[in-house]
């Protein structure tokens, strides 16, 4: 609620403006005494000061007496995982009738029962198994370290996709950042345990770096308080607008030392109890291994996160930023020496002159350094030469990569590095200690981890961690849905097949598209219009925006689920590995230097670290921007989502649907993605001048998402969420410009028949304040609809997580600030100067 104390005084004149898309404005005064009660005035101080607060007031305020049990495990609550939740019971369903319907079928008979038996495995979690594979562990562990591999030990573990997320050195397969449609291992740094980096610093280092400087935590958070509210807002029904003015959640150094201390210990805790679980309480003894020595280690790494080398490391934003930087691509660069091989982009990327070996034609590595292969790469993308591998990154590419499951004559040519600084680094520490009682605390640990979700019983000590602790859930994922892990991973082609056949609606998908296609058109005519971009980059845009691909409910996956593998209903993990090993294996085959390609769209199932689906699944609720293809996929699950109800007006369709497509065609044109062009390709179709512009431009917008956060008591890092900050702001943008499109074709319409009469002047001015006014209302419930469709349930924990791990801010944010530079959100709602949903600042770059 509201603070009396801070209402702002009744307006017994107030006005509102109505719009046109012509500029026009009629203003209407408002009866002294209509409806301005004390009850309305607190909801229009809330309209203009937190509009998203008042637009979701009472669901807000609703949903904790109302949320059913059951599905109190989405945090935080918004309508995407309400209907989420819809379709796991829809994937359910569709797994029993296809058991039941293939069963005895000749030809899915085997696939039916091996779906089967993951199913079970998944829903049983039996304990029994988990033992031998605690022991195979150990045992394939104790092997390594006599045979002292280091690269035998990291390319085994790296065929182990539950737990390789956290190895010091990842073994992942990517779209190439140089050839479109080219698939090309990468090597990266790990994701370590805990989601703040300030967690590993040491204290007095912690006190130094945060003197004075107001925190990303609230103290409620700190403190324990109880977690209710929404949207961030650390109160029930979505918090007070008016944080700041009452001191603000300010956190003191001290406070958040503790904090630290706090979870820190809880990790301890976690670890401890791992390991009294599958070692036994007297594990330092028998095994040699420690719980500090595992905090240790993730300290130790995340030390040398910080090594760069200068040659390579530097952040994507910098990239064709400089006056020196040539504007011909990597991939289009003239070969002086002419390789066959080399120019196919199966054995590398066009026209480069790796050599025929993949070792460069220089005799020293500076020579190499200032090949076109080197040269040209993307900063922060390094494409590593297989020759060059052990000098740039101490690795033997050629070893660790038939270790991981490459053949000898099938290895690539190269790499891509994302850190190559971290990667020598860590490997010649390795190199050294991998094998030392230290370094053993912490593979156990990754791997024991991991091991532990899939135990019925010790699965709760990793889910009260990092879903009650960390995020504060009251439940966890249920039990029930489990098996679509399983499933979705062993078999992605039959589920996503089986699911678009049984959920999509033909009907559906033309009307989606028919709003996508509305939705490209008023993009394309906003570049046209644009004053700032010159005749070239407009050129380079117009032609990415005319060949993006609409996927409206496909299914494209490609790679045919494995038939071969025997799974077992009481071993969910060892079925894991099954399949694990069977796919890295199948990614080896698909992007070595020789072979059939592999769709972008097979990669990524499963994030392992997060246990969800992050890739083309029909069945999940999202959509999907991808720069390599140039294309924005729309998943069946997406159509059947309550965000998609037509015949609710055109509002609510724009809202809905029409604002996911300008916000995923407005990634297009930014941030990472826009150095891609029309084919997907990585090429410099921006002047050097628009460059700087357009750089001007977003860090306004970033200075002004940061600013707002830090008023509702979180410091953000601003490019964190920068490129969907900024697909909010121009998709909200265009979503206006198609409503004015709308508006104007009805008028066009309706004054047809009075142009060809004599129509009196006194009529004509009635039908243009009754046009005025139907605009103005519609936009109204446009802007409405739009608050309504980003609604969120979230307590202070879940958002401090959000801000600091996940791109996609607290949606409080995510709503108001793009209605505070849209101009006619100000005019129809007639926001003054002193309310805080006011701002001047309306450019929204395109």
């Amino acid at each position: 609620m509201v603070s009396s104390a801070k209402r702002r005084p009744t307006r017994h004149k107030k006005t509102r403006t109505h719009i046109s898309r012509h500029g026009r404005k009629r203003t209407v005064r408002r009866g002294k005494h209509n409806n301005h009660n004390n009850h309305n005035n607190d909801k229009e101080h809330i309209q203009r000061n937190n509009f998203y607060l008042w637009a979701n007031h009472k669901w807000l305020n609703e949903v904790p007496k109302t949320l059913p049990r059951e599905l109190r495990y989405i945090r935080p609550l918004d309508n995407f995982k309400l209907i989420q939740d819809e379709m796991y019971k829809n994937v359910i369903a569709m797994y029993h009738d296809y058991i039941k319907g293939h069963s005895h079928s000749r030809g899915h008979a085997g696939v039916a029962r091996q779906m089967k038996n993951i199913y079970t495995s998944f829903l049983n979690l039996n304990p029994e198994p988990i033992q031998g594979h605690i022991e195979g562990f150990i045992s394939m562990y104790d092997k390594m370290v006599q045979e002292n591999n280091i690269y035998k030990f990291l390319g085994t573990m790296n065929q182990n996709e539950m737990i390789k997320w956290a190895l010091p050195v990842v073994f992942t397969v990517f779209p190439d950042e140089y050839t479109p449609k080219h698939i090309t291992p990468h090597i990266s740094s790990p994701t370590l345990s805990l989601y703040d980096y300030r967690f590993y610093l040491e204290e007095k280092i912690l006190e130094k770096q945060m003197r004075g400087v107001r925190l990303n935590v609230n103290t409620a958070v700190i403190r324990q308080h109880e977690q209710t509210g929404g949207g961030g807002g650390g109160r029930r029904g979505g918090g007070d607008d008016d944080d700041e003015d009452s001191g603000g959640p300010e956190t003191k150094t001290v406070e958040y030392i503790e904090y630290k201390r706090r979870i820190t210990r809880a990790f301890m805790k976690l670890i401890d109890d791992i390991f009294t679980k599958c070692l036994g309480p007297d594990y330092e003894k028998t095994h040699g291994v420690k719980a500090q020595d595992v905090f240790d280690i993730e300290c130790l790494l995340m030390r040398l996160m910080n090594n760069i080398d200068t040659r390579f490391d530097v952040n994507y934003a910098n990239m064709y930023n400089t006056a020196k930087h040539p504007d011909i691509p990597p991939h289009r660069v003239k070969n002086k020496i002419q390789n066959k091989k080399a120019s196919s982009p199966r054995n590398c990327h066009n026209q480069c002159d790796c050599g025929d070996e993949g070792t460069g034609t220089g005799t020293s590595i500076q020579d190499r350094l200032n090949s076109p292969h080197y040269k040209h790469n993307i900063r922060g993308a390094t494409r590593v030469l297989t020759g060059d591998a052990i000098e740039l990154t101490e690795i033997d590419w050629r070893e660790m990569a038939e270790h991981i499951g490459y053949t000898t004559g099938n290895i690539p040519r190269y790499f891509v590095s994302t850190q190559v600084g971290y990667l020598k680094s860590v490997m010649c520490l390795l190199k050294k200690e991998w094998a030392s009682d230290k370094w053993k605390s912490y593979w156990f640990f990754i791997y024991f981890r991991q091991l532990i979700y899939f135990h019925d019983k010790w699965r709760k000590i990793i889910l009260d961690f990092n879903d009650t602790l960390i995020r504060g859930k009251e439940t966890h994922f249920p039990r029930e849905y489990f098996p679509i892990v399983g499933l979705g991973y062993a078999f992605p082609k039959t589920m996503t097949d089986e699911f678009t056949r049984r959920y999509k609606n033909e009907e559906m998908v033309s009307k989606v598209r028919e709003i996508g296609t509305t939705m490209l058109e008023c993009y394309k005519d906003r570049i046209k219009n644009n004053a700032w971009l010159s005749a070239y980059t407009k050129k380079g845009a117009l032609k990415k925006l005319n060949t993006i691909e609409l996927r409206i409910g496909e299914a494209n996956l490609s790679a045919p689920d494995p038939t071969h593998l025997e799974y077992d209903p009481k071993d969910a993990w060892g079925n894991l590995l099954k399949r694990s090993v069977q796919w890295t294996t199948y990614l080896a085959k698909h992007t070595g230097a020789v072979g059939p390609a592999l769709s972008t769209e097979d990669l990524d199932v499963i994030n392992w670290n997060t246990m969800k689906h992050t890739g083309y699944q029909s069945y999940i609720v999202n959509a999907y921007y991808t720069s390599q293809t140039n294309s924005i996929y729309i998943p069946t699950a997406y159509m059947h989502s309550i965000n998609v109800q037509f015949g609710r007006g055109y509002e609510y369709d724009l809202a809905s649907v029409g604002f996911t497509f300008g916000h995923e065609i407005s990634h297009a044109l930014h941030v990472q993605s826009r150095v891609y062009d029309y084919k997907g390709i990585i090429k410099n179709w921006w002047t050097q001048g628009d460059v700087a512009t357009y750089e001007s431009k977003i860090a306004d917008i970033r200075r002004q998402y940061e600013t707002i956060s830090k008023k509702y008591g979180f410091i953000i890092d601003g490019n964190l969420s920068l490129s969907e900050n900024l697909a909010d702001v121009n998709g909200l943008a265009v979503c206006e410009d198609a409503l004015h499109r709308f508006h104007d074709s009805v008028s066009n319409a309706s004054s047809a028949p009075a142009a060809a009469t004599s129509v009196s002047s006194s009529v004509s001015s009635s039908v243009l304040v009754s046009t005025d006014h139907i605009r103005a209302m519609s936009f109204q419930h446009f802007y409405t609809y739009y608050a309504i469709q980003n609604r969120q349930y979230a307590n202070r924990r879940e958002i401090l997580v959000q801000v600091l791990t996940n791109p996609h801010l607290d949606l409080k944010i995510r709503t108001n600030v793009p209605l505070m530079r849209s101009k006619t959100f100000r005019e129809v709602f007639d926001i003054t100067k002193g309310d805080k949903m006011y701002s001047d600042e309306f450019d929204v770059v395109f």
